[in-house]
């Protein structure tokens, strides 16, 4: 969000720098299960659409010309019809089509017995960081100052802000933006008086796997669990080697120790494969989960000059370059926030 926001702000003649507390790409951004999708809301599902555009016209970062499909699981057809149903209704594109039985196996052999799915039209796999580091690049290059290891807090003065405090410096700006996912509010309100957007952990298994499904493999169930339900739920993304099996929907940070055995027999469940894969990393995130499921943007608080861009939970990467275009448009005034992403809604 912070680096495609700047690249943004810089190419319409604003003079940018960015402040990462890590690395770029350090958080939710690097360590995601790394597809794309649709997002399920009508709002969302127009910021998808443009963050696909932006991401084709984005140098060094390969999206896939087409999604590789999403295949939502569940060990009974019943379990789907309604969603088959109600996606057919709001987002017919998705053209929703349940399988089972020995289409679903020829499809994807992997796949353990007595599955169904659901597939859909949609689901890029990419590399978390790539987009990322791309738009950070793509700012660089356009004059944007991005600095990497330095905190940086609102400098206040007579109700407005002037620009941040970064250790011992004072940086001069006429505006902030705070794109910093699970960590604005704090930025914003250090008091923690206000929090409309809370962590919610995420911990996926890197492992190594012979021929991997093509597919997005999602178990039925992802968006209640993202809003609050189970724990955990299956997840498999392949993309360029690397097979991304979780994950986890946690308050509190995960002991990646007491995890990996819980979502590797949840996966195998589903591809039994799974069983011999080696595991080459975890990867642990915290996902910025806003008190409606949507982003926040715009102006925020009572000092003058303070934005805020972040909220998206699991869509950061699939509606994130759009809502950090908006921002950027509405920040320069060229553009309204719409009251139902506006962060004077929270």
């Amino acid at each position: 969000m912070g680096c495609a926001a700047a690249a943004f702000l810089v190419e319409a003649g604003a003079r940018v720098e960015l402040f990462e507390r890590g690395e770029l790409a350090g958080a939710a951004s690097g360590r995601n299960s790394g597809s794309i999708q649709h997002p399920f809301d009508p709002l969302l599902t127009e910021l998808h659409v443009e963050t696909l555009r932006h991401y084709r016209e984005l140098d060094g970062f390969a999206l896939p010309e087409s999604p590789a499909g999403v295949l939502m699981l569940a060990r009974a057809r019943t379990a789907l019809e309604a969603a088959a149903d109600e996606i057919r209704g709001d987002w017919p594109e998705l053209e929703p089509t349940l399988l089972g039985g020995r289409v679903l196996h020829e499809l994807e052999p992997g796949l353990g017995p007595r599955l169904w799915a659901c597939r859909l039209e949609t689901g890029y796999p990419v590399r978390p960081a790539a987009a990322t580091l791309a738009f950070a690049e793509r700012a660089r290059r356009a004059g944007a100052l991005l600095r990497e290891g330095r905190v940086a807090w609102p400098w206040v003065r007579g109700g407005r802000t002037r620009g941040v405090i970064a250790g011992h410096e004072h940086c001069a700006a006429g505006s902030i933006l705070v794109a910093a996912g699970p960590w604005a509010p704090e930025v914003i309100d250090p008091t923690r008086a206000w929090r409309p957007i809370v962590p919610v952990w995420g911990l996926v298994l890197e492992v190594e796997l012979v021929d991997p499904p093509r597919h997005v493999l999602e178990e039925a169930g992802v968006e209640d669990a993202a809003a609050g339900g189970p724990g955990s739920l299956f997840s498999l993304v392949a993309t360029d080697g690397a097979v991304s099996v979780g994950s986890t929907f946690l308050t509190e940070e995960p002991e990646p120790a007491a995890w990996v055995g819980v979502l590797r027999e949840a996966g195998e469940r589903f591809v039994p494969g799974l069983a011999g894969a080696s595991l080459v990393r975890t990867r642990t995130c915290a996902r910025p989960q806003s008190f409606d499921g949507r982003p926040l943007v715009g102006p925020v608080g009572d000092v003058e000059g303070i934005w805020i861009a972040a909220g998206h939970g699991p869509w950061g990467i699939s509606a994130g370059p759009a809502t950090a275009r908006l921002a950027a448009d509405a920040l320069l005034g060229r553009a309204e926030v719409p009251a139902a992403l506006a962060a004077a809604r929270a």
